[in-house]
C-alpha cells in the first residue's frame, strides 16, 4: 500500500533521474534510445466565503485542496520500438460514487487497486514494435461510433496491423465495485467490459471491420449493494464497411445489433433466446442501429446524403449515454462562391423521433447554414442560421406539442494597420427564437427570446511588447414574460517581463445584472496568470482568480438573503519539466 507522502517520494525520484538522463542515449553502437516527454506537479487550491456566513444559497464547485502529477515520457529504442508511458494521478482521491482518503484500511481508505483504477488517476504504457502494440493500464478504445469508445477502461489488450490486416483485443474494468455508505457513498458494482476488432483496411481506401463488445457488472464485487443502481450486463457486434472510389466519391457504413439486461436481479426469461451472446432475463431487451454516408467529395464543392437509425432497444455499455430511437436522413454540402471570397457549408435533414411507438411519433426539421465572405484585405464576414423544427403527436392525442427553434449569428471583423499599430474589431450578434405550443388544453404557449451582443478590440503594438484587449457583452433574455439582462465590460492586458522569461495576463470583468422585476445584482471577476520560464526545460506557472458575486433581492425571503454575495477564490501553480 502506497501512503500520499510514498506518492510523493516516488515521484520526486522518477523527477530526479529523468533530470539528470540526456535526452539521447546510446546502448552499444546500433541502440540509440532516444527520451522525450514532460514531468510535472499541481496544486490547485480552493475558497469560498458565503454572508451571511452558514447559508446554502451556493455549493462550493471545487475541492478545497487538491495535487496532481503527471509523468508523461516516451522511450524511442531505435526505429521501431517506441514505449510511452501516461501518468497522471492525484493526491487526494475523490469518486463519483463517494468521498475517499488515502489508501489503507476502513470505509473511507481505498485499497491500492482501488486507487490505481480510480477515474481520477489515469496511468497507461503502450509500447509499440513495428505493427504491434500493447495496452496496459487505464485506455480509452474507440473501435466505431456504434460499439465502443466513450469510456475509459483500465485493463490490457493489443493492437495489431501486420499489412492489411487488423486484429484488436483489450480488456479491463471501467467501473469500480463500491459498498453502498449511508449518507454520502451510493456505491456502484464493477464494471468490466472486453472488446475485439478484426478485419481489414487499407488507409484511404476501404476497410472492413468486425467489432464484438461485452460489459458485465460483477454481482459479487460488493457486499453492500447500491441502492440507487442495479446490475447490468450487453453484448454488441457491429460491422463496419467503408470505401473510397476515384473522382472522390465514398461510402461509410456500420451496422450493429446489442443484446442489453437492464437488471441482472430480474428472473431469466426463457422465451427469449439470446445464445451465445446473452443470458436473457426478463429485464433483457434486443435491437439494431445503422449508419450510412455516401457522396463525393472535391478541390471546390462536396456533396453528401447520410441515413441513421437508433432502434429504441439498442444500447451499447461503451456508450451509456447515447440518444436512440430515432432516425435521420441529413443532405450536407460544401461549396464555393464568388470567385472562391464565399465559402459555404449547409446541411439540411429531418429526424424522426419515439420511431417505435406511432401515438408519440415526432418530426423534426434540421437546417444548418453558414457562409464565410472575405470582402477584401480589411473586411469578412461570418453568417450562420439554425432551424429546428419539432412536432410529437395533434390535437387528437395527450402528447401533442410542436416548437420551433431559430437561431441565427452574424459576425463582421474589420481589421486596419498604421506604422505602430495593428487594429482589430469585431462584433458579432446573435438572436435566437423559441417557441412552444401544446396542441391540447390548456393549450400554452412559451416563448423564449435571446438577443446577445459581443463587441471585441484587439490593438496589435508593432513596436511594444503588450497585448491588451477590450470587450463589451450585452445579453437580454425574454422567457414567457420573465426578463433578463446582462451588461459585462472586460478588459486584460499581457505583458513580457525579463526579456521574455516571465509572460504575465490579467484580466478584469464587471457584471451588471436585472433579473425580471428583482434589484440590480453585480459581479465582478479579476484573475491574474504568470508563466515563468526557469531554463530551456522548467517552467513555472500561477494563476490567480477571485469571483465576487453580490445579490440583489431575488434569494428573498427570508430577509436576511437580500443583498447576499459570495467570494470564490482560485489558486492554481504547478512545475513542468520537458526532456
Amino acid at each position: 500500500m502506497l501512503s500520499t507522502k510514498a506518492k510523493v517520494l516516488l515521484v520526486l525520484m522518477l523527477w530526479q533521474v529523468t533530470a539528470n538522463a540526456q535526452d539521447t542515449i546510446s546502448i552499444g553502437k546500433t541502440a540509440p534510445v532516444n527520451v522525450h516527454g514532460g514531468l510535472g506537479i499541481t496544486y490547485e487550491g480552493y475558497g469560498l466565503n458565503l454572508k451571511p456566513a452558514g447559508s446554502s444559497f451556493y455549493n462550493a464547485r471545487n475541492p478545497w485542496n487538491q495535487a496532481r502529477l503527471n509523468f508523461t515520457p516516451n522511450f524511442q529504442f531505435g526505429e521501431w520500438l517506441s514505449v510511452p508511458l501516461n501518468i497522471n494521478i492525484s493526491l487526494t482521491p475523490t469518486n463519483f460514487a463517494g468521498p475517499w482518503a488515502g489508501i489503507g484500511k476502513g470505509p473511507n481508505k481505498e485499497t491500492f487497486w482501488q486507487w490505481v483504477t480510480n477515474p481520477m488517476n489515469s496511468i497507461g504504457i503502450n509500447p509499440k514494435y513495428k505493427w504491434a502494440e500493447l495496452l496496459l493500464g487505464t485506455q480509452y478504445i474507440k473501435y466505431s461510433d456504434l460499439s465502443t469508445g466513450d469510456v475509459g477502461s483500465f485493463g490490457a489488450g493489443v493492437n495489431l496491423s501486420p499489412g492489411i490486416f487488423r486484429l484488436k483485443y483489450f480488456t479491463g474494468s471501467s467501473q469500480r465495485g463500491i459498498n453502498y455508505l449511508p449518507p454520502e457513498v451510493s456505491g456502484s458494482y464493477q464494471r468490466n467490459h472486453w472488446m475485439m476488432q478484426t478485419g481489414i483496411e487499407k488507409e484511404g481506401d476501404y476497410r472492413f471491420l468486425v467489432n464484438f463488445v461485452r460489459g458485465t457488472d460483477k454481482i459479487k464485487s460488493v457486499t453492500s449493494p447500491p441502492i440507487t443502481a442495479q446490475p447490468q450486463e450487453g453484448f454488441t457486434y457491429s460491422i463496419v464497411a467503408d470505401k473510397s472510389f476515384q473522382n472522390g466519391w465514398y461510402v461509410k457504413s456500420e451496422y450493429a445489433r446489442s443484446f442489453f439486461t437492464a437488471d441482472r436481479y430480474q428472473p431469466l426469461d426463457n422465451l427469449l433466446d439470446f445464445h451465445p451472446f446473452l443470458v436473457a432475463h426478463t429485464s433483457s431487451t434486443n435491437d439494431e442501429a445503422t449508419q450510412v454516408f455516401a457522396g463525393r467529395r472535391s478541390v471546390n464543392w462536396d456533396i453528401g446524403v447520410g441515413v441513421k437509425y437508433m432502434g429504441a432497444g439498442f444500447k451499447s455499455m461503451s456508450y451509456p449515454f447515447m440518444q436512440v430511437d430515432y432516425r435521420d436522413l441529413t443532405l450536407n454540402t460544401r461549396f464555393n462562391l464568388f470567385h472562391d471570397k464565399t465559402a459555404v457549408n449547409s446541411s439540411i435533414g429531418k429526424r424522426t423521433n419515439n420511431v417505435s411507438d406511432v401515438t408519440i411519433l415526432s418530426n423534426q426539421l434540421i437546417i444548418n447554414i453558414t457562409t464565410s465572405t472575405l470582402f477584401n484585405e480589411h473586411f469578412t464576414m461570418d453568417v450562420n442560421y439554425n432551424n429546428t423544427g419539432f412536432q410529437a403527436g395533434s390535437s387528437y392525442t395527450i402528447y401533442g406539442v410542436k416548437n420551433v427553434s431559430n437561431d441565427f449569428t452574424v459576425a463582421p471583423t474589420y481589421t486596419f494597420s498604421t506604422a505602430k499599430i495593428t487594429h482589430l474589431f469585431s462584433l458579432s450578434y446573435n438572436l435566437s427564437k423559441y417557441k412552444e405550443l401544446l396542441l391540447v388544453a390548456p393549450f400554452t404557449v412559451t416563448d423564449n427570446i435571446t438577443h446577445n451582443f459581443v463587441f471585441t478590440y484587439i490593438p496589435t503594438f508593432l513596436q511594444k511588447e503588450l497585448r491588451p484587449d477590450f470587450g463589451i457583452v450585452y445579453f437580454n433574455n425574454s422567457s414567457s414574460g420573465i426578463k433578463n439582462r446582462l451588461l459585462t465590460f472586460s478588459s486584460g492586458l499581457g505583458m513580457p517581463l525579463q526579456k521574455g522569461k516571465w509572460q504575465l495576463k490579467g484580466q478584469l470583468q464587471y457584471t451588471i445584472g436585472k433579473m425580471h422585476f428583482f434589484t440590480t445584482n453585480n459581479n465582478f471577476i479579476a484573475s491574474l496568470q504568470s508563466d515563468c520560464k526557469l531554463n530551456n526545460k522548467l517552467s513555472w506557472n500561477i494563476f490567480l482568480s477571485s469571483n465576487f458575486y453580490k445579490y440583489g433581492d431575488e434569494l428573498a425571503p427570508p430577509v436576511s438573503l437580500v443583498a447576499a454575495h459570495y467570494l470564490e477564490t482560485n489558486l492554481r501553480t504547478g512545475f513542468q519539466y520537458q526532456f
